[in-house]
């Protein structure tokens, strides 16, 4: 358990250090504990989506996914987990597929994949703080209105969930580029590409699930 707090501490706040901790890493189960890490921030997001769910709470966003918007958060909850191991696999088999297309000679899924696991878990983090936020005013008696007039109209709480955001989107950005370069697969451009490519489409099927 202390080597996964590490693990997870040390990837979301000084994930320019990725490359070198996967170098030392490479035959200490680091593939088990990065799986694990997704594992608990799906556990983290169930909980707050569960928390939602109880207090009678739905998206105040439009939702994608044909889930009744009622229960929309019950089924976040049972969903997000399998969602975020689908979705890591699935990019980490296409950035393979790119690196290879692009020139590499050999690329292990799974150091790949456990090198993206990592430099998800700084979108993960701050994409779950306003998800805890948002859970902890329902829990204080905050109604959907309420939260959608607070979180609509300029003030402390929109700026401070679009920074949250921005900081997700920003480190989770940087921190996938780092680490994909950091591995000398290929080139520096092409491997800028192919992290760049694996976290958009990251991004992107999360937040087709997540409200």
């Amino acid at each position: 358990m202390m080597k996964l707090t590490k693990l997870i501490l040390r990837a979301v706040f000084v994930p320019w250090k990725n490359s070198e901790f996967l170098q030392k890493e490479l035959t200490s189960g680091l593939w088990t504990r990065s799986l694990l890490g997704l594992l608990f921030f799906g556990l983290a997001f169930s909980l707050t989506s569960i928390i939602q769910a109880a207090t009678g709470n739905f998206p105040g966003v439009p939702i994608i996914l044909p889930l009744g918007l009622e229960n929309y958060f019950v089924w976040q909850a049972i969903l997000i987990i399998p969602w975020l191991i689908v979705s890591w696999l699935l990019v980490s088999f296409l950035a393979k597929s790119e690196l290879l297309a692009v020139g590499a000679r050999k690329v292990s899924f799974r150091q790949l994949s456990a090198s993206l696991a990592l430099s998800f878990y700084p979108f993960l983090f701050w994409l779950w703080l306003p998800h805890l936020l948002t859970a902890v005013f329902y829990l204080l008696g905050m109604s959907q209105k309420e939260w959608v007039d607070l979180l609509s109209e300029p003030g402390w709480f929109q700026t401070l969930y679009l920074a949250f955001l921005i900081l997700a989107i920003s480190t989770g950005l940087l921190a996938t580029t780092i680490t994909i370069a950091g591995r000398k697969w290929v080139k520096r451009g092409l491997s800028w590409l192919t992290a760049i490519l694996a976290f958009v489409l990251w991004s992107f099927l999360i937040f087709i699930l997540l409200r």
